[in-house]
């Protein structure tokens, strides 16, 4: 991919000079397709033969460069704009907690679909972390906790999930986040 992002920059370059030199150059420019068509067939049309190159011609090229460049810049500040992966799992912890007290109001039922929701997007931001993080999430075998006569499959389940998620917040605080 860096390769690619290398190419991509030096083409970027590459168009901008070509469309400095065309702001540079002379005015009444053309472009003569006639001589390239003639090696291939016998007659070139009239009309293909001296078009003027257009004003506007060095600012697409620029333009073009520059969303070339987009291309090449834009890993450096998606890097930067990203939030920590501290402040999403410390995120994800509230918003399981926030499920936890709506289940104990509301019932099981009425959040179920929220609960799923929740499971299916800490899922996917942790298979960007690794997939061992998404294995241990789902598994519940070493989570020591004590079950009260209020809990319900649910609210364990979420319970287990948030302990999972302190685990790995815990894990990422100490600096072990990424090798573990």
């Amino acid at each position: 991919m860096s390769l690619l992002r290398f190419l991509v920059a030096v083409g970027c370059v590459l168009l901008s000079l070509s469309g400095w030199m065309l702001q540079q150059g002379p005015r009444d420019a053309l472009i003569d397709l006639c001589p390239w068509i003639e090696a291939l067939a016998d007659t070139c049309p009239t009309w293909l033969s001296g078009i003027p190159l257009p004003e506007t011609l060095p600012w697409a090229l620029y333009a073009i460069a520059g969303l070339g460049l987009l291309f090449v810049v834009w890993p450096l500040f998606s890097g930067s704009l990203a939030q920590a992966p501290e402040d999403t799992l410390a995120q994800f912890i509230q918003r399981g907690r926030d499920l936890h007290a709506r289940c104990r109001k509301e019932g099981d039922q009425a959040v179920l679909p929220d609960i799923h929701a929740w499971t299916d997007e800490v899922s996917q931001f942790l298979r960007r972390l690794g997939h061992r993080y998404v294995i241990a999430f789902s598994d519940f075998g070493s989570v020591q906790l004590f079950a009260s006569q209020y809990d319900t499959a649910a609210t364990l389940a979420i319970r287990q999930r948030i302990q999972r998620l302190s685990e790995f917040l815990q894990r990422f605080r100490e600096g072990e986040g990424q090798s573990a």
